[in-house]
């Protein structure tokens, strides 16, 4: 106890170096932490989303798994289609128990002057492929209905009863769909048939989402559905997980490598604080061994400081994280390609402990050096000076 409190009113003697060491640890614990929560919080989030489908596979034309991954989560469009000949055939597979027809698009809303993103579907599936959506009102059960996205509802200032336009074709709103925190707030979703009779496209879909009767048959029956069906990409949710996961690689490695800069600039900043400590501190260290303490006592001492600098910057590291993560993931989603919906940085105790002990790991090892340097002081040659 009296060698913590020797350390911690010597650190108080040189307020501003220890101030600006604390700075250095506080910010890069805060980015290692902040990093590390994210990638987590990312992937459960991705995961969530993905449960979300209520489909074990979707199938679409042949292109880039990236695109199928957009679609899948937020309703990107894409510029091809697949016919009902495709449904046909997969129909004949007696291990499906669903196909449910997807068909997303952008349409000019002229009444009040914007786009619109709209997702055509099976609204007598809709129980079975959104599980768990809550709507307020009822399903369309024919093609003069659709639903809202609760973005859409609360921009518009409608109600439920209400006439929906685009051009000659008019809907009533029949339900709202409640806020589910994802992108599926932001669509207006139409019957599937009266949204191919609008764009003139009968028969044809951007996507068709399956259910197995059998899931542990899912890897068996993909491998006979893209032997037997040419021209389509299947991709499982797992695939589109794993496509999402490495966009965000490369910025994770980048935010990590930052992170590594800043533990390094940060120890270097430590080690460098305790040399100087040390070096003003030569009288009167060799006083200290002059009057009995010996070098274990010296070593314990500078070993001290650095342990109480990283541990309080650490936790200062800590608490700035989580205090600002608002902020960080606002900045985040900025920059990266896709973020899940709903808040990603949600406090860890684990990472929070490994942080805090990286951090002590990071002084202790910056602090053997000088308290090394500080224990082989001559009592003699330091008071003669």
């Amino acid at each position: 106890m009296t060698t913590i409190l020797f350390s911690y009113k010597n650190l108080l003697r040189h307020k501003t170096r220890s101030f600006l060491t604390l700075v250095g640890i506080t910010a890069s614990i805060a980015v290692l932490y902040s990093i590390i929560s994210f990638n987590k919080g990312f992937e459960a989030g991705l995961s969530k989303e993905l449960e979300r489908t209520g489909l074990h596979f979707m199938i679409v034309p042949s292109g880039c798994p990236h695109e199928v991954a957009s679609l899948v989560l937020h309703g990107a469009v894409i510029p091809k289609y697949l016919d009902d000949t495709v449904s046909e055939k997969i129909r004949n597979f007696k291990d499906i128990s669903l196909i449910s027809p997807i068909l997303v698009t952008q349409l000019p809303n002229q009444i009040h002057n914007k786009i619109d993103l709209v997702y055509g579907m099976e609204m007598s599936h809709l129980k079975n492929i959104k599980p768990q959506w809550n709507i307020k009102g009822s399903i369309p059960d024919n093609d003069e209905g659709l639903i809202l996205g609760s973005e859409v509802f609360d921009h518009m200032k409608v109600k439920i009863g209400d006439t929906y336009s685009y051009g000659d074709k008019k809907f009533t709103i029949t339900g709202v769909l409640e806020k589910t925190g994802s992108q599926d707030d932001a669509f207006i979703y139409i019957p599937i048939t009266a949204l191919q009779k609008m764009l003139n496209k009968e028969g044809k879909v951007t996507a068709l989402g399956v259910k197995v009767l059998y899931p542990e048959k899912l890897t068996e029956i993909i491998e006979k559905l893209s032997n037997e069906i040419p021209g389509i990409q299947i991709v499982t949710m797992n695939q589109v997980m794993n496509s999402i996961s490495s966009l965000a690689s490369s910025a994770k490695i980048l935010s990590l490598s930052v992170a590594i800069i800043a533990l390094i600039i940060s120890a270097v900043g430590v080690m460098n604080s305790i040399l100087m400590t040390v070096f003003e501190r030569t009288q009167e260290i060799g006083m200290m061994r002059a009057i009995g303490a010996g070098r274990n006592d010296i070593f314990k001492i500078i070993i001290t400081e650095t342990i109480l600098l990283t541990t309080t910057g650490g936790l200062a590291g800590l608490i700035i994280s989580n205090i600002g993560s608002g902020l960080i993931e606002d900045f985040v989603r900025k920059f990266m390609p896709y973020v899940p919906a709903g808040k990603i940085l949600l406090f860890d105790y684990k990472i929070a402990l490994f942080s805090l002990i990286f951090s002590i790991f990071v002084g202790v090892v910056s602090g053997l050096y000088p308290a090394y340097r500080a224990s082989k002081v001559s009592p003699i040659e330091a008071i003669k000076g």
